[in-house]
């Protein structure tokens, strides 16, 4: 029986990682119709470990891109080559953490109406293997429409790029931004928020790996990309709601900011 969903996995110098990754995918209890794999040029072997796998497992399907080009322009190239009605995205150095993640968000778009964002909890791995935050209760996660939220600020621990949606909504808004490569993920969660509701399972979904931590310069990098991004989005509003979100926004994160140094 067909599942009617493809999961796409850009991979770029992932070699350690991408077994790990396959493995957690195939022992879904809802295995996907595709696994694609696309690698972004990869120098470290990954081409080599990638084509053991298509030859493992009848659902994986490999691309090799000859030249690095970023994660943007590869998922979007994932993305057209996907032939289901459903997709989803992971990279290749997180995986699955829960057997029932996609079967929980298959099952939440069948209850939805087939067009919305399913999405899982996040737990995040830190480099030594230990989960670094607890799973809150299910309604603290986003829920409906989220663009408001999503404007304020990002909840880093609620909706990442891992969701199962539908391969033609991500078409229609055009996949991600490829002048992008940071918080381009961001960036797309506020395009679909446009249109689209999103709905939580409430159980842990994907093992994501954290790196090390950021330096003082890279997080004023990512803070400034991410205003950028909001400010791009808010010239859809009228100037009266965009005030009302920036100060929302900045009072947000000066409140985390805080917390952050207690």
């Amino acid at each position: 029986m067909r599942s009617g969903l493809s999961v796409v996995i850009p991979n770029y110098n992932k070699a350690g990682y991408i077994d790990r990754c396959i493995e957690s995918i195939e022992g879904q209890t809802l295995v996907p119709d595709a696994v694609i794999i696309v690698d972004d040029g990869s120098t470290d072997g990954s081409g080599e470990l990638i084509d053991k796998l298509t030859k493992r497992y009848p659902n994986v399907r490999a691309h090799y891109k000859p030249k690095n080009s970023g994660v943007s322009n590869t998922r979007n190239l994932g993305l057209s080559l996907v032939d289901t009605e459903y997709v989803t995205f992971i990279d290749a150095d997180d995986y699955y953490c829960n057997k029932e993640k996609l079967a929980l968000e298959m099952a939440l778009q069948e209850e939805k109406g087939g067009d919305i964002i399913a999405y899982s909890v996040t737990k995040f791995i830190t480099p030594g293997e230990k989960p670094e935050k607890n799973k809150k209760e299910k309604t603290y996660y986003l829920s409906g429409n989220v663009r408001e939220d999503l404007l304020i600020t990002r909840k880093w621990d609620s909706i990442m790029r891992d969701y199962v949606v539908r391969a033609d909504t991500l078409r229609a808004v055009g996949g991600y931004n490829v002048r992008h490569s940071l918080y381009e993920d961001y960036e797309l969660l506020l395009v679909l928020s446009r249109d689209h509701d999103f709905f939580c399972t409430g159980e842990y979904g994907t093992a994501y790996t954290e790196g090390a931590g950021l330096s003082s310069a890279d997080l004023k990098i990512q803070q400034d990309a991410q205003q950028e991004i909001v400010l791009a989005e808010l010239e859809r509003d009228d100037e009266r709601y965009r005030k009302k979100i920036l100060r929302k926004r900045a009072l947000r994160l000066f409140r985390r900011r805080i917390r952050n140094l207690i």
